[in-house]
């Protein structure tokens, strides 16, 4: 059986641990060849190899901060001369806040690098592989959502949560200039998985009730992406464990 995505190429940020791998992961199964991008080396290197060893794609490892400009033009380059046109980016790469403080009492220049981090470094690498796909008729760029709302209520983590919030606003921002191009823009909520990220917020870690997700329900969905199953729902925002559910996302 021929793996969906044989010939194509994608771009995963945050791909050295959490959520990042499981999607590098299971892209790599489909045959998609893949640059893997993290703020750390080896995680990611180590990562290109097992993926390369057991799906025999092309995968380069990349350790980069996705808000510096000329890193990420650098980085699209090295991509298309080494694996081809990019076909898809996945913007999962995310920071959150160090203490869980309310906005007067948070430190500034950690907020707004939270917000550099989540909303620069997508617009950035966006903004970057976007040409090439419209010139090209086909594309997918799917930007990893956040149940960002208890954040929101209790005031704390703000830049993650209006990073993230923002985030949602520039994919809906794409949709009608894109129409008719070949190239979809959708969000996806992995809904609440267990990663650094979400284990070191104490919003989380005080709710003992809550249920906990499955990071291969979003993998799964964003390789569906890829391979253009959501096609006909530009802007959506897919709730990935209720489809996988066998439910509509709302």
């Amino acid at each position: 059986m021929t793996a969906r995505l044989t010939g194509r190429v994608g771009v995963v940020t945050g791909a050295g641990r959490g959520l990042g791998r499981e999607i590098a992961t299971a892209l790599a199964a489909e045959g998609m060849s893949l640059l893997l991008l993290s703020r750390t080396g080896a995680e990611v290197r180590a990562l290109a190899e097992d993926l390369h060893n057991l799906h025999g794609v092309q995968v380069l490892p990349a350790a980069v901060d996705v808000a510096d400009a000329d890193a990420v033009d650098r980085l699209v380059l090295h991509a298309e001369q080494h694996l081809g046109t990019v076909d898809l980016l996945v913007n999962n790469a995310a920071r959150v806040e160090s203490t869980e403080r309310p906005f007067w009492e948070a430190d500034m220049a950690e907020m707004w690098g939270v917000v550099e981090t989540n909303l620069r470094g997508p617009m950035l690498l966006t903004r970057a592989l976007l040409p090439a796909m419209v010139q090209r008729g086909h594309g997918h760029v799917v930007t990893i959502a956040s149940r960002a709302l208890a954040a929101t209520q209790s005031g704390t983590y703000t830049g993650y949560a209006v990073s993230k919030r923002a985030l949602s606003v520039l994919t809906a921002s794409l949709v009608g200039p894109l129409t008719g191009t070949g190239v979809v823009v959708i969000d996806v909520l992995p809904g609440l998985v267990h990663t650094s990220l979400t284990d070191g917020m104490a919003t989380w870690t005080d709710r003992p009730d809550l249920v906990w997700d499955d990071a291969s329900a979003t993998a799964l969905v964003v390789t569906d992406i890829a391979s253009g199953r959501y096609d006909d729902q530009p802007g959506a925002l897919l709730d990935a464990p209720a489809i996988v559910r066998g439910h509509t996302s709302s």
